[in-house]
């Protein structure tokens, strides 16, 4: 695909020049009919506008090279969405059928604990992709799994069994989480609180005590009809980080967790995009 869009470009470059250099032929040649005789002014006339209609011919040779442009970017796409169907499969785990993702190779961030001073994580749950940052930099990805109805869309209430959408921060820190570790996130955040209180999910009071808590940076109350206790932690038996197993929470292999907990702490940003 480099090679083509390359070849593409190189392509346009020739064209424009082709029609620059028939403009600027175009123009000498009007010039010097202005100094010949009243038959060769005809003559040249004729010849500047069969220079002319060659670029017009050149317009529809840019009309081609975007139509072959746009079928390549077709049949990329295909070939992407072929290869992503590849990556997925059916597989029995701990005696229940799942619907199985690629798991990328854990390896260790590029930087040390030490070294990573401004950790923020951003999950996209259509990538089943989790990115540690420091900074701007990506240090680290990592598989997750998802709450099993998440392909659905964002969490709504208790229940639904998806993974909330937007902005969160790490509140909780538990090592004698069932899930071996756990990094509990600060949901409901303000918009979901505020989604909450207008359909009637949640009363005034509690909305008052959601933002109180967030304003102080504290948990926000886990138990209310919008649900809670939404967490990054690690596996449940075999089930990890390869497919959508959880009840609204975010899923990695045990090992994924101990590199999360060394670079993570309370107060440490969490985005979760769709």
């Amino acid at each position: 695909m480099k090679n083509r869009k390359n070849y593409v470009s190189k392509f346009r470059f020739a064209l424009l020049t082709a029609i620059c250099a028939i403009t600027v032929t175009s123009a000498a040649v009007f010039s010097q009919a202005t100094s010949l005789t009243e038959d060769d002014q005809t003559t040249d006339a004729v010849f500047g506008e069969q220079q002319i209609g060659e670029a017009v011919d050149l317009t529809d040779a840019f009309a081609e090279v975007e139509k072959q442009e746009e079928a390549e970017q077709q049949k990329a796409a295909q070939a992407a969405a072929a290869e992503k169907a590849k990556q997925t499969q059916i597989q029995e785990i701990d005696g229940a059928t799942f619907t199985v993702h690629q798991e990328l190779p854990i390896v260790e961030p590029s930087l040390t604990p030490e070294q990573a001073q401004d950790v923020s994580i951003v999950v996209h749950k259509s990538d089943h992709l989790l990115t540690v940052y420091n900074g701007e930099s990506v240090i680290a990805q990592y598989s997750v799994g998802l709450g099993s109805a998440s392909a659905e869309g964002a969490k709504e209430k208790q229940g639904d069994k998806r993974t909330p959408e937007g902005e969160y921060y790490i509140c909780v820190l538990n090592n004698q989480s069932k899930f071996y570790l756990s990094l509990g996130l600060s949901y409901p955040n303000a918009n979901d609180a505020a989604r909450g209180l207008e359909s009637g999910l949640i009363t005034q009071a509690q909305y008052d005590d959601i933002i109180a808590s967030l304003d102080a940076g504290e948990q926000p109350d886990w138990y209310t009809s919008l649900g809670g206790q939404i967490m990054i932690h690690g596996q449940k038996g075999n089930l990890g980080g390869q497919t959508d197993w959880t009840t609204g929470c975010v899923a990695v292999n045990n090992k994924v967790m101990d590199i999360l907990w060394k670079y993570c702490k309370v107060g440490t940003k969490v985005t979760i995009l769709p």
